[in-house]
């Protein structure tokens, strides 16, 4: 530690500076001077000692002339950003390879046993990938306990890890639509410039429905908007108590224009230059419950990684049970949502069929909104959310 820097130097691998062992030492000498002494530090802390002052000799102060002026031109170097991509590539190869080998192990040992795994074993892989930038893959670590108890829905999503540990050394092959839903998938952020600066569909958007989930801390609020055959899924994010941003209320019609993140499968989107509009556009027909699964395969082929998919279905009938079921002349799907949800589901049929926009995950059906009497009703409203 040079305390006339402050700079600090540590054999440890954190990327946090200065480090916990850094401080540490300074506490240390702020509470105990008098255990320390003077000594000739070693040869390589004497070493990173003259580089510190060579380069500091080295370097020509600037001037108020040598900063970048609005409208200059100056911005991101491109250099340093196609080198910060090329780490961050390779932080995410080396976690990945890790994750290869652990679920090859967990294949090794048998499904049956992975029940009995200490929980620590999820969490320590989780940390890895988070620290090798996946937080994507990490949270489908995270997500494996929930599935211990069926074997089918555990080797399942054991093989949407597993693709992505197979597709991450194969990206050059892939299209630039491919690449975005893998980069997606592992948790890269998307570029919100770019999006919007590449133009979308300007159009009577409608707000179907909204739904909010918590998974470590952070809220995630989606909110589902349609225009004829197209969906828009807008994303937003609380972390630690903070409000969501303002959102637009179900049932509303905004006249906007969308402009879809790039993927196989387009439904992530941002929005621009919102407006509301008085009069409501008229709904859709509803997909049969079998219609709505082919569509649902339809958008996995394009995109394996894709969590869930919004359709509007119906009319449909609701049964409740245990679990509840909606069913119709094609089939039976599981639903699922609150008590007060279901309930008020339950009654606003009054027994016979209803449409519904429900969100389908691949096991079961959450509806977000019912149509009732021409209108639609959302089971979350924009102040609840």
């Amino acid at each position: 530690m040079d305390r006339t820097g402050p700079a600090f130097k540590c054999s440890c691998p954190s990327r946090k500076f200065p480090c916990k062992h850094a401080l540490a030492l300074m506490l240390l000498h702020t509470t105990h001077a008098g255990d320390f002494g003077q000594a000739a530090p070693p040869d390589t802390l004497q070493t990173w000692l003259d580089g510190r002052a060579e380069r500091a000799a080295n370097e020509t102060p600037k001037t108020d002339g040598d900063a970048p002026t609005p409208g200059s031109g100056a911005g991101p170097d491109p250099a340093a950003q196609a080198k910060r991509r090329a780490a961050r590539d390779r932080k995410v190869t080396d976690g990945l390879d890790a994750l290869q080998t652990f679920l090859q192990d967990l294949i090794r040992d048998g499904l049956a046993h992975a029940p009995a795994r200490p929980y620590s074993d999820w969490d320590t892989q989780a940390a890895r990938l988070v620290d090798a930038q996946a937080p994507g893959a990490a949270r489908l670590v995270r997500q494996i306990p929930e599935h211990l108890h069926d074997p089918a829905a555990l080797l399942a999503h054991l093989s949407r890890l597993h693709l992505l540990t197979e597709a991450w050394p194969r990206r050059d092959t892939l299209s630039a639509e491919q690449q975005a839903d893998l980069r997606t998938a592992l948790g890269f952020p998307v570029d919100s410039a770019a999006v919007t600066g590449a133009g979308g569909i300007r159009a009577r958007w409608q707000v179907m429905g909204q739904s909010v989930t918590e998974e470590d801390n952070l809220l995630t609020r989606r909110t589902w908007l349609v225009s004829g055959t197209d969906t828009a899924l807008l994303l937003d994010f609380s972390a630690w108590g903070r409000p969501f941003p303002p959102a637009l209320p179900p049932g509303q019609t905004v006249q906007a224009e969308v402009c879809s993140a790039p993927g196989t499968y387009p439904q992530r989107a941002l929005l621009r230059g919102e407006a509301p509009v008085t009069t409501a556009s008229p709904h859709g027909e509803g997909l049969t419950l079998d219609a709505l699964l082919d569509r649902h395969g339809a958008a996995l082929a394009l995109n394996p990684w894709l969590e869930r998919t919004a359709h509007l279905t119906g009319p449909l009938h609701v049964v409740p049970g245990n679990p509840w079921h909606a069913q119709d002349g094609t089939g039976r799907l599981p639903l699922t949502g609150s008590e007060r949800t279901l309930y008020t589901l339950l009654a606003l049929s009054g027994g016979q069929p209803v449409t519904v926009y429900a969100e389908w995950d691949g096991t079961v059906l959450a509806p977000l909104s019912v149509l009732h009497g021409g209108t639609l009703h959302p089971f979350l409203t924009a102040v609840d959310a």
